[in-house]
């Protein structure tokens, strides 16, 4: 009898397990379906010849425009790329063909939940997704292909160093905030490239030059700024860290730019995309119009 009552017990164990198991696969793939429900932008409008506009001396509010809808640059990027000529012109043609093109994504593991959505080739290689406009000390990338069971929260980094094209950020629980060659921001499904409005180049260089000095090196926190009496403590402090999005908030924060845009304790990447401290030079994989 009790072999009996010891085999329904494990029986009955074996079902729960494999309940549990069931339940969690499904779980996890229902979450990836619908992480990947709005992974990458394709223009729902038409691809337009843009000659007549780039062989303007000057341009309208109209051009850009047109130019941010039909590359993704903003007027930032756009004139960044005209001060450089002919190359610069090809540029925001290779950029437009690029925004257009209908590219092949796969989502990778990034961690035990965390993924992320990059550009690949037909043989599943990743790739760049398009050309990517100059980058100044100071900038911010943002991308919304990194995603944790469903919740597509995304990733930012910090531009350190524009000349060498290395940015700072902040990656994974577990591991120190790095830097990173910022060519990386173009295998991502969509990204988004910001600056400052009205900054200065000493403000630039003085907002490179402190995040690598004070953020460079230090634990990923993804509390940060939320159980500390104060948001921004001082890097200094026991147990200061950082995620992707409070390091570049933190950044910028020192140099009198708070770029949280609603405010709360917890800084996100949509809190960053959406301050109004922000131009754009440049959107690849999302909609511009979601961009006032």
């Amino acid at each position: 009898m009790n072999q009996i009552a010891q085999k329904g017990r494990l029986g009955f164990f074996l079902r729960r397990m494999l309940g549990l198991g069931s339940a969690i696969v499904i779980f996890l793939t229902a979450a990836q379906l619908f992480a990947h429900r709005h992974q990458r932008f394709y223009p729902d409008y038409p691809m337009a010849d843009l000659s007549s506009i780039l062989e303007k001396d000057r341009l309208s509010e109209a051009d850009y425009e047109t130019l941010f809808l039909q590359t993704g640059l903003g007027k930032a990027g756009v004139e960044e790329l005209r001060s450089l000529g002919e190359a610069g012109e090809q540029q925001i043609l290779d950029t437009q063909a690029a925004f257009f093109a209908k590219t092949a994504t796969d989502c990778g593991s990034l961690g035990p939940t965390t993924r992320e959505d990059h550009v690949v080739d037909e043989n599943g290689n990743i790739i760049y997704g398009c050309p990517m406009a100059p980058m100044e000390d100071g900038d911010v990338f943002l991308a919304f292909s990194t995603h944790t069971l469903g919740w597509r929260h995304g990733h930012a980094g910090l531009v350190v160093d524009a000349a060498r094209g290395i940015t700072l950020e902040a990656v994974l629980i577990g591991s120190d905030s790095a830097t990173a060659n910022a060519s990386h921001w173009s295998y991502y499904s969509n990204f988004i490239h910001l600056r400052l409005k009205d900054i200065t180049p000493q403000e630039q260089q003085a907002i490179a030059d402190y995040a690598m000095e004070h953020l460079n090196g230090i634990p990923y926190h993804l509390t940060s700024g939320v159980l500390s009496w104060e948001k921004a403590p001082d890097p200094d402090s026991p147990g200061f860290g950082a995620q992707c999005a409070y390091l570049v908030w933190y950044a910028l924060y020192q140099a009198g730019y708070d770029t949280d845009s609603d405010g709360g304790r917890i800084v996100t990447v949509g809190d960053l995309a959406e301050s109004p401290l922000f131009e754009i030079v440049q959107v690849y994989g999302l909609d511009p119009r979601s961009f006032g």
